[in-house]
């Protein structure tokens, strides 16, 4: 016989025996069904687990993600500058950033294509008896366009709005459930806070946005909004610009730290008492912030994983003792000690594969359930559940793993017995 013709025979060989080992593991977790379920509970409950939080996670990550990277690479932010204090109460009063800051920026900046301020509170609402509360927001006619939000009835805010200070708003969507009123509420009135303003109109649903809920929001005239809530707030606005051009972002970026240290009266040397926020930016935190979420997680269902595991070690152990008879009838017939190795960790490891494989169609199962349960109690905008594949890869990986390492020492223990002594076992 060739070398060849050796080699494809001890290749055919090692696979045959590995499918026969495999067949008498399935038989053996088969014949033992209850106690099978009850050995690898640990690792169900522990892939469940991360595959159904991670999941929700993500999908809300996703969905904020696809948001925020609608508005494009020409949108930055700018703020007070918080960090200067480290009690946030006092950075709110020493702290400025007004509308006129927004329209010198406006007039002063070249690379500026639209500018919003806005100011947000939350307050009450309420109308022919029914109470609740929702974010409200100061704003321009600006604000819509620069962040796509689409009047479904109505308009939205206009200059005019602005420059008389009309108690006028527009809603989201949610605000209707809120206060029982119906889709052609625009000309009704409702009671925000302590002043009554008049609907104008209604969004269409978009759901989370930079701007947090946005079904679940009122907008209202900034200068109307600076009248019902104080000097306080608006000394504290958020302003959002849109450049001309993504490539001009560097050079508005200066050109508003100039302009704005000027408004602010601040000295060479002085700290700025505000600071811009691009986009980028953002959407890195946002990343940095999915990703340590997701290690926290799976750190945590970790430990899951290992109880279940000592779980696994602990019915191995009690399975070896049950089949020494078989083990030693195994070695009289043939049998090596490799080959009784394999059959326990194999055994092992598919028996926790087969706990992570239904640990995550459950999990599966449990975070789409979760995340309907949600749309239907929390928000109609709670983005749906997503099963990235590295999940199910890693799910999957660390259960066998679990089980191939909780395995060892069975495994070995089950070879090592001594044939004469195993056959006389009883």
């Amino acid at each position: 016989m060739t070398a060849a013709a050796l080699d494809k025979k001890s290749i055919y060989g090692f696979w045959g025996t590995l499918m026969e080992l495999f067949r008498i593991a399935l038989r053996a977790i088969w014949a033992s069904k209850m106690r099978s379920f009850l050995t690898v509970l640990g690792i169900i409950i522990g892939v469940l687990a991360v595959v159904a939080v991670v999941s929700i996670m993500q999908g809300v990550f996703q969905s904020f993600l696809g948001r925020f990277e609608a508005l494009g690479g020409d949108t930055l932010f700018i703020e007070p500058n918080y960090r200067l204090y480290k009690d946030y109460s006092e950075a709110v009063k020493r702290l400025k950033l007004t509308y006129s800051d927004a329209q010198a920026v406006a007039q002063d900046v070249p690379q500026v294509k639209e500018i919003c301020a806005i100011l947000n509170r939350q307050d009450a609402i309420s109308f022919h008896g029914h109470h609740d509360t929702t974010q409200v927001w100061g704003t321009g006619d600006s604000f819509a366009s620069m962040n796509s939000f689409t009047p479904e009835y109505g308009r939205f805010l206009a200059p005019m709005d602005v420059a008389a200070r009309r108690k006028v708003c527009v809603l989201g969507h949610e605000v209707l459930d809120k206060l029982a009123l119906s889709d052609d509420c625009v000309g009704q009135e409702i009671q925000i806070g302590h002043g009554t303003f008049q609907i104008v109109g209604v969004l269409q649903k978009k759901g989370g946005s930079v701007f947090g809920n946005q079904d679940d929001a009122v907008f209202i005239p900034l200068s109307t909004a600076i009248l019902q809530y104080g000097q306080e707030a608006a000394d504290s606005l958020l302003i959002q610009v849109q450049i001309r051009d993504p490539k001009l972002m560097d050079a508005a970026i200066e050109r508003i730290s100039a302009v704005l240290r000027r408004q602010h009266g601040l000295k060479f040397g002085q700290q700025d008492d505000f600071r811009t926020v691009t986009q980028d930016e953002i959407l890195k935190q946002i990343k940095e912030f999915s990703s340590i979420s997701t290690l926290v997680v799976g750190a945590i269902v970790g430990i899951t994983l290992i109880v279940g595991g000592i779980g696994i070690m602990n019915i191995m152990l009690v399975s070896v003792t049950e089949r020494t008879r078989e083990i030693g009838i195994r070695m009289a017939v043939g049998a090596k000690r490799a080959h009784i190795l394999y059959q326990f960790l194999i055994e092992s490891v598919t028996l926790s594969t087969l706990g992570g494989v239904l640990g995550l169609v459950l999990g599966w199962g449990v975070a789409h359930l979760t995340v309907a349960i949600l749309h239907h109690t929390v928000a109609e905008s709670f983005p749906p559940a997503y099963v990235p594949v590295w999940v199910m890869f890693l799910s999957l990986g660390f259960a066998a793993f679990t089980g191939a390492v909780f395995g060892v020492y069975p495994a070995v223990k089950a070879s090592r017995l001594d044939p004469i002594e195993a056959l006389r076992y009883e």
